[in-house]
């Protein structure tokens, strides 16, 4: 059974990457101002879970790719307009034409998201999107009871949800919420989750700014 898995490597939360607002500069060209405290990311319609469902539902695995066992993570860029468009779809890290050609077809489906703010006005902002194809692999969803009980304080379920983001197990790679949820099981004891967030822990430190080029 093929699988397709998001990972957004957190780039909604204002990596440098994905936290470029991008205006008109006076000569007509384009200037970037880094986010920081005055500025907002976009947002996808109900968040990086939907995000994941709407890309793994409307994702196609092309057919040599998946005959030939082609697998990997391809990473895209676009800007996400000041109306919450989606634009200038491109490929920063290549896998196989077709998995490469895929990905910017999905993402230029991307339905409007909300737009970033820079000093609270609308303006273009960068976003990378990795998305990663593999083949033969599981991938469970997190339900809502699981959100629910995880939310509510209980160790076990946080240390699933820390688990999910930070393994891509049916929601978005994200090493941030990963950390979350599992510094919150580890305070009460979870010996799993403390061992994962040592995990965790390096991935921030190391493949959240991965080398694009």
């Amino acid at each position: 059974m093929k699988k397709i898995s998001l990972l957004l490597v957190a780039c909604a939360m204002m990596l440098p990457i994905a936290g470029i607002a991008q205006n008109k500069a006076s000569d007509g060209g384009l200037q970037q101002e880094a986010f920081d405290s005055r500025g907002t990311q976009p947002v996808f319609p109900g968040g990086l879970v939907e995000l994941s469902r709407f890309i793994k539902a409307n994702l196609q695995y092309p057919a040599a790719a998946e005959r030939n066992g082609i697998q990997g993570k391809v990473v895209v860029q676009f800007i996400v307009t000041k109306t919450g468009e989606v634009e200038g779809v491109d490929v920063l890290r290549s896998v196989d034409p077709e998995l490469d050609a895929e990905a910017v077809r999905i993402c230029e489906k991307l339905p409007r998201f909300t737009p970033g703010t820079l000093d609270g006005l609308p303006v273009n902002v960068k976003y990378a999107l990795p998305i990663n194809f593999t083949l033969n692999q599981e991938v469970p969803d997190i339900t809502n009871e699981c959100l629910a009980r995880a939310n509510a304080g209980d160790a076990e379920a946080q240390y699933i949800m820390g688990c999910s983001y930070h393994k891509g197990l049916g929601v978005p790679v994200d090493w941030i919420v990963a950390r979350y949820y599992l510094e919150k099981a580890a305070a009460q004891g979870h010996v799993k989750a403390a061992e994962l967030l040592e995990k965790t822990k390096q991935n921030l430190r190391g493949e959240l700014d991965p080398p694009l080029n």
